[in-house]
């Protein structure tokens, strides 16, 4: 996260506190703000933007201060540090965060922000509680038994939160394009899914272990139910949570018929047949790289040209040359 964040979207740079906090609270929720070294003095610079289920905000503090928004029992909310430091605490926990860390707080605990230094710079998320939830029953296969309650500290060098971050990134950048497939709602959602479900599947809590234990693989027949529905639609912005609840199943369980009956995860099978695709208009000359790589669900289109390589061994403009001199799309 080195560049610029929400640069398109800047509700309020180096005005004053009281503005810098009301800014704070429109974005995010109603909070006590205040600043440590007492009243007035600077505010410093706030980046947002908010869709039905989830807000993004970019936090630069002018002076040490302290967030207190107590319980959000609407909420769930992960802050990344950018810059400085952040001393926080959610129920009877107390941690100190630096640039590269990250917090996670759940709508049952009390959380606080005790101190954000000078100049620190914190990216706050804001996700619907049902939104996390139905997203987890999904993952599960059935409905929660207890209250979802997540680790404090959040650890990002591990490979499922570098690739929870890539999702992040995707999200945000999407988000300050000012056009592009964000702007409708289906994948607009379907961003928002797969920040729900990385972060379900990236950080500990107390459905972590249920979500990673060991279960049996689904049967081919649920298996090849999945199958159809891909085969049929494979342009839809599925999460695997998606094709659990297609399949009836908890997510485990469909990964593990996937990789049992298939050779691969159901999301890959689910990218292989959206290239193929690809692939088929690109032979036929029928449509460009950009056009076909986006009507088959292909937002991000380095990846996309780096999976083709790698399944055709050949770049997608290589096979459209193939079929003649129309250009890209």
């Amino acid at each position: 996260m080195g560049r610029s964040l929400l640069t398109r979207h800047v509700l309020c740079r180096d005005t004053g506190f009281d503005d810098f906090r009301e800014r704070l609270n429109d974005l995010f929720y109603p909070a006590d703000v205040t600043p440590l070294r007492g009243d007035g003095g600077p505010g410093g610079e706030l980046r947002g933007t908010r869709s039905e289920h989830v807000t993004v905000g970019v936090m630069r503090f002018g002076q040490r201060t302290r967030v207190d928004p107590d319980r959000t029992p609407s909420h769930y909310h992960v802050n990344v540090v950018l810059r400085g430091s952040v001393e926080a605490a959610s129920g009877d926990q107390r941690m100190t965060f630096t640039a590269g860390s990250a917090m996670v707080f759940a709508p049952t605990q009390q959380h606080h922000l005790l101190s954000c230094e000078n100049g620190s710079e914190q990216l706050g998320i804001k996700i619907d509680r049902g939104v996390v939830e139905t997203e987890l029953q999904a993952l599960l296969g059935r409905p929660l038994q207890t209250p979802l309650e997540f680790a404090l500290g959040f650890d990002l060098t591990s490979a499922s939160a570098r690739s929870w971050q890539n999702a992040l990134n995707l999200y945000l950048a999407e988000s300050d394009s000012g056009s592009g497939l964000i702007d409708q709602q289906a994948f607009r959602q379907h961003y928002e899914r797969l920040l729900v479900s990385g972060l379900l599947l990236a950080h500990s809590h107390n459905y972590t272990e249920a979500l990673r234990r060991p279960e049996p693989p689904a049967c081919p027949r649920t298996v090849l139910r999945v199958i159809k529905l891909i085969d049929a639609r494979p342009d839809d912005p599925y999460t695997v949570g998606d094709l659990a609840e297609v399949a009836g199943i908890s997510a485990r369980r469909l990964q593990e018929g996937f990789r049992e009956h298939v050779g691969v995860s159901p999301m890959t099978y689910v990218r292989n047949a959206r290239l193929e695709r690809v692939h088929e208009e690109l032979l036929a000359g029928t449509a460009g790289v950009t056009e076909s790589a986006r009507r088959w669900g292909f937002t991000h289109l380095s990846r996309f040209s780096a999976a083709y390589r790698e399944r055709f061994g050949t770049l997608p403009s290589e096979t459209l040359a193939k079929s003649g001199p129309r250009g890209d799309g």
